[in-house]
């Protein structure tokens, strides 16, 4: 925004969601704050569109935007890059979170977003985790433990059939490993 020619330093900022002021030349809503300081003199005046435009100065269409869902996505999209333009927008059909939701808030809303925000979540997997998919970990299977289960499990079988006999020697069986172990 540029001032009128001659004046000193100006300052000028958009009122936003401040309380409403009225314009100090024809009492409508000011959009204006405008600071300008002429010979050490500092002069402050609210002014609306119009007025400002007949005061010389130049303004833009429209006041930026400077809710909080705009200020993040402009610094999302500034550290993402433009992957975020089309992806920001783009909703899960179920639970119909957006990508930039996701982004502000660090939760996904149910399991189909991982299907849907695929081409944003991979490239972030890869930076915290270092792979795309997860292995996880598998516990250690502790020595003999195979043949514990597997001796169970003919157990079972065993009492299921009524051949109380075997399962008598694989009871007495198991519980050798067990004093062993």
């Amino acid at each position: 925004m540029t001032g009128p020619a001659g004046a000193g330093r100006i300052d000028i900022e958009f009122l936003g969601a401040d309380p409403v002021m009225i314009c100090q030349t024809c009492q409508n809503e000011a959009v204006v704050h405008l600071t300008d300081v002429v010979d050490g003199r500092r002069r402050e005046r609210h002014l609306c569109v119009d007025c400002a435009r007949e005061a010389g100065l130049t303004l833009p269409d429209a006041p930026p935007d400077l809710g909080l869902d705009a200020v993040l996505h402009g610094l999302i999209k500034k550290n993402v890059g433009e992957l975020v333009g089309g992806l920001a927008e783009s909703r899960c059909p179920d639970c119909r979170l957006r990508y930039m939701d996701f982004r502000i808030g660090g939760r996904l809303g149910c399991p189909h977003d991982y299907r849907v925000f695929r081409e944003g979540l991979l490239p972030m997997l890869q930076r915290f985790h270092g792979a795309t998919r997860h292995v996880g970990k598998r516990a250690r299977l502790r020595p003999g433990a195979s043949l514990r289960l597997r001796l169970r499990s003919q157990l079972r079988q065993a009492v299921a059939r009524e051949d109380y006999e075997e399962a008598a020697r694989l009871r007495d069986q198991l519980r050798l490993k067990d004093q062993h172990a």
